[in-house]
């Protein structure tokens, strides 16, 4: 294999450790000692292996000097005037347990002394390892040395190694959650102190799912490591940024104003837009959608914040996505009180998605077959319904993309449709609060919820639906129903052109009955059987477009609608 280089990058405390294999690991190492002719030593030999070397002459020079710069190995001698190795190691230990020190120093006990007792004495006040005086010669000192050096290190360094991963997270490389709300926290106790302005941005893909579903998780991977790179390159080291969970992201601003926040969420989104991420042989297009939130006065908390700056994302999905919404643009809206308009909350208030839903007047059994359920689709117009079991419990659901696939493959015609269930069904409690499947409907692309009574599916809500529900009550609760609801005169709906497609849809009907007139033929049938096809389906969706059409007049006129009846 060769040598092996590893590498872990520490951003909070700015360390680079590189290690190869078969080589140390260059570390801060300080040693201890009263005796000038032992330092001297140690310090040669030491850095000879390429480590940076402090020296103290006691215990509590040692301390002060950890706390400035805490080392990783500590050397320290065991007999020593004032404070001894022991105390020493007790001290160290008591600063790491209350979190004074950054991290944990492994201590190496220079002794003279031999014997299990001395070495438990050792162990118990806080020593990881001893280094006997009493070595031969020179050269084995500095193999022993070398040696033990070797095991602290690899303790340092999976210590290293297990708190990056406690801090960051594995595939962006940014901050976890957890540590953003800790340094977080610090920069917002100082924003309230010194009263400078502190803003919050969240963001996150748009469609992130589409792209998982279209091109795998690996250029979801791809295109997360991209977005926490270029979020990077746009921002100042005192800025503090975090993967808050899946592809959304959060990012304090300090010093920034609600403005200024703005303009840096526009600039990375202008970036995003107009950019694509290079992943394998193809290039991905994505947008996204920020919200930002300073700091007012009204602010208690830093949990506050970071709430308002999602209001403002969830405000930027529901307006259309790809674009920047500021948190003040929220309230405007909410508290704007212009002719004709309501409040959103209001138009939800004490409403059940189950008062909204469309019930479900059919459903399908686990028993039939492919063929039968795509006659039924084909027949009723219907792209999914569910699939219940002798219990009426919901099995899950089956639609048109289930079925498409199988055209074609016979053997599989007669199989029974519950073998194709899609069984994880986004589903809701009928007593559900309205807004709440609002809010989720207007988050992700599925086209439709399920309503449950139990167990048991009794409706669905889709957009078109709900569009219709919240612009109606929208035009009661605000008193402009005729402006808000116009009334389209039967007139104004132009018919000329399904008359015209009418009109060839006979005459290619008369043709083809008279090219088929001779049932004998069997020539003729084959040649034909595509046009047959194409024309059964043309009937087919020119009788639901006159279907439509019937619909939306109350009083048709017999004249306009002759074509249709000669149909």
């Amino acid at each position: 294999m060769g040598n092996i280089l590893y590498y872990v990058f520490f951003f909070t405390e700015g360390i680079v450790l590189k290690t190869e294999e078969n080589t140390l690991l260059s570390a801060n190492i300080l040693v201890v000692d009263d005796d000038p002719a032992i330092l001297r030593l140690l310090t040669h030999l030491l850095e000879q292996g390429g480590h940076r070397v402090r020296t103290a002459m006691d215990g509590n020079q040692c301390l002060q000097m950890i706390l400035q710069d805490c080392p990783d190995v500590l050397i320290t001698d065991w007999m020593m005037p004032g404070l001894d190795g022991l105390e020493l190691c007790r001290r160290i230990r008591q600063l790491h347990n209350r979190k004074v020190l950054p991290h944990y120093t492994y201590i190496l006990l220079l002794t003279a002394q031999s014997g299990k007792k001395f070495f438990i004495e050792g162990l118990e006040s806080g020593a990881d390892d001893f280094i006997e005086k009493s070595t031969a010669s020179l050269s084995d000192l500095r193999i022993e040395i070398k040696a033990r050096l070797k095991a602290a290190l690899r303790t340092r360094k999976l210590e290293i190694d297990l708190e990056f991963a406690a801090k960051y997270d594995a595939l962006t490389l940014l901050l976890n959650r957890v540590t953003f709300f800790e340094l977080a926290q610090v920069i917002w106790e100082r924003s309230i102190k010194n009263k400078f302005p502190l803003s919050t941005v969240m963001f996150d893909c748009d469609f992130f799912k589409r792209i998982n579903d279209i091109h795998g998780h690996l250029a979801g991977d791809a295109v997360l490591r991209e977005m926490a790179s270029i979020l990077k390159s746009y921002s100042r080291s005192s800025d503090i940024i975090c993967r808050y969970g899946g592809e959304e992201f959060c990012v304090l601003l300090p010093g920034c104003n609600e403005k200024t926040a703005w303009n840096w969420a526009e600039r990375i989104r202008r970036r995003f837009e107009t950019n694509p991420i290079k992943h394998s042989n193809f290039e991905i297009s994505i947008t996204v959608s920020f919200g930002v939130a300073e700091r007012m006065e009204d602010t208690a908390f830093l949990d506050q914040q970071i709430e308002r700056a999602d209001q403002a994302l969830l405000f930027a999905k529901e307006s259309g996505r790809n674009r920047c919404i500021r948190f003040s643009e929220t309230i405007a809206s909410e508290t704007e009180n212009v002719h004709g308009t309501c409040d959103l909350i209001e138009l939800f208030s004490g409403v059940t998605a189950g008062e909204v839903m469309i019930p479900f007047t059919l459903s399908i059994s686990p028993k039939e077959t492919v063929a039968s359920v795509i006659d039924f689709f084909l027949r009723t117009r219907i792209e999914s319904l569910p699939v219940i079991d002798d219990n009426n419990h919901l099995i899950g659901m089956v639609s048109e993309k289930n079925l498409i696939p199988l055209i074609g493959n016979l053997s599989r015609w007669q199989e029974p449709i519950g073998d194709l269930v899609t069984p994880n069904v986004i589903s809701y409690p009928v007593e559900t609060p309205l807004k709440i499947v609002f809010d989720f409907l207007c988050r992700i692309s599925a086209r439709q919820i399920l309503l449950v009574q139990g167990k048991t599916p009794v409706g669905f809500i889709n957009r078109t639906p709900l569009l219709r529900w919240l612009r109606n009550r929208w035009a009661v609760f605000c008193g402009h129903f005729n402006e808000i609801v116009p009334i389209i005169s039967v007139r104004d709906i132009p018919v000329q052109n399904l008359k015209d497609s009418i009109e060839v849809l006979m005459k290619e009907l008369a043709v083809l009955d008279e090219t088929l007139s001779n049932r004998d033929n069997d020539e003729n049938w084959e040649k034909n059987r595509n046009r047959i096809v194409a024309l059964i389906s043309q009937c087919q969706d020119v009788m639901d477009q006159v279907l439509k059409y019937s619909a939306s007049h109350s009083e048709p006129d017999s004249e306009n609608l002759s074509p249709f009846a000669s149909l």
